[in-house]
């Protein structure tokens, strides 16, 4: 017989659930709150709350809060037609793992929710009090989150089902800063010599935390820097740039079309060693690029002066991304980051976005002053989209303890603690509850945020099994 969280991540992969269209969601989650009995509420963001009382004899007990979102990355592969906010994802399983057909599968969080509603489902489960929080908006801007009525919450301990591995938790999260870049570049009347197109695709992209210590490459930088080359070598004048798509992405394509005098094989001339330096820098991380450099037909296109696309391609060439500070003597351990993510400019009319993340309180407000400085030094305007709280749980709190003898008793080994460059709506629920005791619960899922996204099926089944044994202890 399927365990039953497998039965609910099949029936919630059915439903569309893209960032700010949660509605559907929460409509089969008050659903199901209904048909087993459930206290529970909903916000006009569709933040869903249920309450469920201790099993016979734990009435009196702390409450403990269980909390997933229930949005979704919506990435999909060039050639894939799926609508987000229509069809159901395409689950396919392969040598034991589950993925989607071209797009991501939505286990980061479908994973936590169809948890969370297979240990509701227990009938013979012993368990404390329940609050189960089903947030939204997290992989946009954490709206969801932050405009949560948290009034009627009494946990003061939370297990958080929003991670990516097995037998870890994570004692501490980034906090996290958007910054909305947008400035008016002057245009230009003058027709267009040649019209051409750079396009900038294949890269490995992925989290745009998780994995942005990684060295992976951005697409929009990629093309800054090409574009630059040009711009410094025959003058370029630009029309319009879209890159990346999803705010905590790093960005797998671009596409730019400018004008310029020089013929097609002149401008390939110029950027071929770069291009061939490009390669090689990233032949590792990002095997796939491809950087391709072609004729195009603007048609009606407004120009942007050489001077001012000089001034626009200098920005988002010296802008920095990428790891910032690594802690000493753990490489691959990351406190300090920028992701550019989103570039739109047409109409001599940019806005990107830049996220700042850190797991230190102080350096977020230094890297947030640095891509301030950077965007006053070339008149672009910077403006604050999100400003989320990160957390820091004792290593040796309560649930962790208990959380590292159930995975010692199943497993043998020791449950490893984990450092998260990447922020969680646990952050803002733990700072405004005052909670201190924490512990993150999921099966091993790889490559979030991409078409690639799989999750090990026996790792979901076990975690269900570890988070009913925790409910027994807690």
């Amino acid at each position: 017989m399927e365990l039953r969280n497998l039965h609910y991540f099949r029936e919630i992969s059915a439903i569309p659930r893209k960032s700010f269209h949660e509605e559907k969601i929460a409509d089969y989650l008050e659903a199901f709150a209904r048909t087993h009995g459930l206290w529970h509420t909903r916000d006009q963001l569709h933040n869903v709350v249920f309450k469920k009382p201790g099993s016979a004899g734990r009435e009196q007990e702390a409450p403990l809060m269980l909390q997933a979102h229930t949005d979704m990355v919506c990435a999909k592969e060039p050639w894939s037609r799926h609508d987000f906010l229509r069809d159901p994802i395409e689950i396919r399983e392969k040598d034991g793992w589950m993925m989607a057909n071209g797009t991501t599968l939505g286990a980061d969080d479908g994973a936590g929710v169809a948890n969370i509603l297979g240990l509701l489902d227990e009938p013979a489960l012993s368990h404390p009090p329940l609050e189960c929080v089903f947030t939204v908006q997290e992989e946009d801007g954490m709206g969801g989150a932050k405009g949560l009525d948290m009034s009627a919450l009494r946990s003061r301990r939370m297990i958080g089902l929003d991670g990516i591995q097995e037998g870890t938790t994570i004692y501490s999260a980034s906090a996290v800063r958007g910054c909305k870049f947008q400035a008016k570049f002057c245009q230009d009347a003058a027709p267009a010599e040649n019209t051409y197109r750079l396009t900038v695709s294949g890269l490995t992209s992925g989290h745009g935390a998780l994995m942005i210590g990684a060295e992976r490459a951005n697409a929009i930088k990629v093309a800054a820097r090409l574009l630059r080359q040009l711009s410094r070598a025959c003058g370029i004048r630009l029309s319009e740039i879209r890159g990346g798509g999803l705010i905590h992405v790093i960005p797998r394509e671009c596409a730019v079309v400018f004008a310029a005098t020089p013929d097609l094989e002149v401008l390939r001339e110029v950027l071929s060693g770069l291009m061939r330096q490009i390669h090689a820098e990233y032949a590792e991380t990002d095997p796939g690029m491809e950087m391709v450099l072609e004729r195009a037909d603007a048609g009606e296109t407004a120009w942007t002066t050489e001077a001012d696309s000089r001034r626009l391609l200098d920005f988002l060439y010296l802008l920095p991304v990428g790891a910032q500070k690594r802690t000493a003597g753990k490489y691959e351990q990351v406190e300090g980051s920028f992701n550019l993510s989103i570039l739109q400019f047409q109409n001599g009319t940019l806005d990107c976005d830049l996220v700042c993340r850190s797991n230190y309180p102080v350096s977020i407000e230094e890297l947030w002053q640095t891509a301030q400085a950077y965007g006053e030094q070339f008149h672009v305007d910077g403006r604050m989209t999100m400003d989320y709280a990160g957390y820091h749980v004792p290593t040796d709190s309560p649930l962790i303890r208990l959380w590292d003898a159930v995975y010692r008793e199943n497993t043998g080994q020791a449950l490893r603690l984990t450092y998260m460059h990447s922020a969680l709506d646990a952050g803002t629920i733990c700072e405004r509850l005052g909670i201190s005791d924490m512990i993150v619960v999921m099966p091993t899922v790889l490559d979030v945020h991409t078409p690639q996204e799989r999750m090990n099926v026996d790792s979901f089944c076990r975690t269900y099994e570890y988070l009913k044994q925790i409910l027994i202890r807690t």
